[in-house]
């Protein structure tokens, strides 16, 4: 599973003068998992989702995951990553984007008014409640995102540095405002878009498209310098694996891992590797 304690200690700033001491009595993993009740709001919406807890470590202060699903998607698609974090020690948050899920919601919002750019903003709220919390360590909170969400984090790394400590991406879509702008071509500008247009399944709706037209993620990725790694099927078609290796050239310090015959979006075994090579990723 995730071996993020290991992320943890490789990360910190070296101070040999005034160096920590370990928290006296403070139980091994892995730890049982609670599951809690997330809310925050960004202006008027609410953001809902949920949180995974580490019942041990009540009394101590512990780092932080936030989990971002992708186009159309709930929060109960990063639940299975959560939840192996949490075993670890880590407190981790899936949620719903606003007017995102194509089904229920545990968030506010309307469908029409979702877009990449909603979805850093929401991002930005769930990232400020969890690091409000009492039993979080502010300078332990990373990212992780599949697809839309992997795109939205990336994004919110690159505006925010300094605030994620690592960084993990599968099957990022950072191919998607590059088809919205060809598509736009296609009709002679982005003003000719219509209000909305199913694609793949997708209902997209022009203001996020509109939004998704000025984003040009490998020129503004790179600025978050931390570590990246982002895993990545050979059989996605949705978006192809090229978009990855245009990345892990982009970012100073990234690595790629290729799944043989995962698409996009990993089926058990896919799941079971990318937790294998993120525990590998941590640990090194």
């Amino acid at each position: 599973m995730f071996c993020f304690v290991a992320l943890i200690n490789s990360c910190k700033e070296d101070k040999p003068d005034t160096p920590e001491e370990p928290e006296v009595g403070r139980p091994e993993p892995p730890y049982t998992v609670v599951e809690a009740d997330f809310q925050t709001t960004r202006g008027s919406l609410k953001i809902g989702g949920k949180l995974y807890l580490p019942k041990e470590l009540e009394k101590y202060s512990k780092s932080a995951a936030i989990f971002c699903t992708g186009l159309d998607a709930s929060w109960k698609d990063t639940e299975v990553y959560a939840r192996a974090a949490a075993k670890q020690g880590i407190v981790s948050c899936c949620f719903d984007f606003c007017g995102g899920p194509s089904g229920a919601s545990l968030s506010e919002g309307n469908k029409s008014d979702n877009t990449i750019l909603t979805e850093v903003q929401d991002l930005t709220a769930v990232y400020a409640a969890i690091k409000a919390r009492e039993d979080i360590d502010s300078g332990r909170i990373f990212l992780m995102g599949g697809s839309q969400g992997g795109l939205v984090a990336a994004l919110y790394a690159a505006d925010h540095p300094a605030d994620v400590l690592a960084l993990g991406l599968m099957f990022p879509a950072f191919n998607l405002p590059e088809i919205v702008r060809q598509y736009a071509g296609l009709l002679g500008g982005v003003e000719n878009l219509p209000e909305s247009v199913t694609v793949q399944g997708h209902t997209i709706y022009k203001k996020y498209a509109v939004d998704a037209y000025g984003i040009y993620p490998f020129d503004v990725i790179g600025k978050y310098e931390g570590p990246v790694l982002i895993m990545h099927g050979t059989q996605d078609t949705t978006v192809p694996i090229a978009n990855s290796q245009q990345a892990v050239k982009v970012y100073k310090n990234a690595e790629l891992v290729v799944l043989d015959g995962q698409g996009h979006g990993f089926d058990a075994t896919g799941t079971q590797k990318a937790i294998e090579n993120l525990e590998r990723f941590f640990l090194r």
